[in-house]
């Protein structure tokens, strides 16, 4: 059996014989019929133990950190992505370094995976715009509340300025403008035909009378 030498202080060492008297104090009670282990015995199997127990532990991480990196590596294949929402300001290093954090004190691993998760997120993460772009999204829902609003100003304007444009120039840039926002699905046709009509309905109506009447879109 090879010789193991353990160099402890003063202090560990008197902890020690402490915590090995205990036991064999107890031994016997404990059910045991042979002899307690010497100091030496007992301090070989303890470090024995700690040893084993290190063991399972870098295994508990390791398997831990590989399932996450499973996850985070199959969201493409699912049809998903790691989205970075924040707003623009926020940096997504920060992000991702923040988020390592959180999930390293929750499944209490190792504080060197921390910096492995940063970069596992850091090289999967996407931005709104580039998800929104891979998805072929065709506008967000600010955007078309802000498209919405520009249309309905766009045909107030035009339709206060008739008497100056003209029916026929009035009534085409109401047409083109409804036209974008068809194209840009922000608008169904159905709504866009009902709208133009109704438009060009005013505006034909004010240069026989040359009076403006109801703005379009106030319904």
């Amino acid at each position: 059996m090879p010789v193991i030498q353990v160099v402890l202080n003063e202090l560990d060492h008197q902890r020690l014989e402490q915590v090995h008297a205990a036991v064999v104090a107890t031994w016997a009670q404990l059910g045991h019929r042979s002899q307690p282990p010497t100091f030496a015995a007992w301090l070989g199997m303890r470090l024995a133990q700690a040893g084993t127990e290190d063991d399972e532990a870098s295994l508990g991480d390791i398997r831990v950190f590989n399932a996450i990196e499973r996850l985070v590596t199959s969201l493409p294949q699912h049809g998903f992505q790691l989205a970075h929402t924040a707003t623009a300001d926020v940096d997504p290093q920060r992000s991702c370094g923040a988020l390592a954090k959180a999930m390293v004190d929750d499944f209490k691993l190792r504080p060197q995976y921390a910096k492995r998760l940063q970069e596992l997120f850091a090289h999967y993460l996407k931005g709104a715009r580039e998800i929104a772009d891979t998805a072929q999204v065709g506008i967000t829902n600010r955007a078309y509340g802000a498209l919405t609003e520009a249309h309905r100003k766009l045909t107030e304007r035009t339709g206060g300025a008739i008497a100056r444009l003209g029916a026929d120039k009035a009534i085409g840039r109401v047409e083109g403008a409804t036209a974008m926002l068809v194209g840009l699905e922000v608008m169904d046709r159905a709504t866009a035909k009902k709208r133009t009509s109704a438009f060009t309905a005013q505006a034909r109506a004010v240069r026989k009378s040359g009076w403006v009447g109801k703005m379009f879109g106030e319904t």
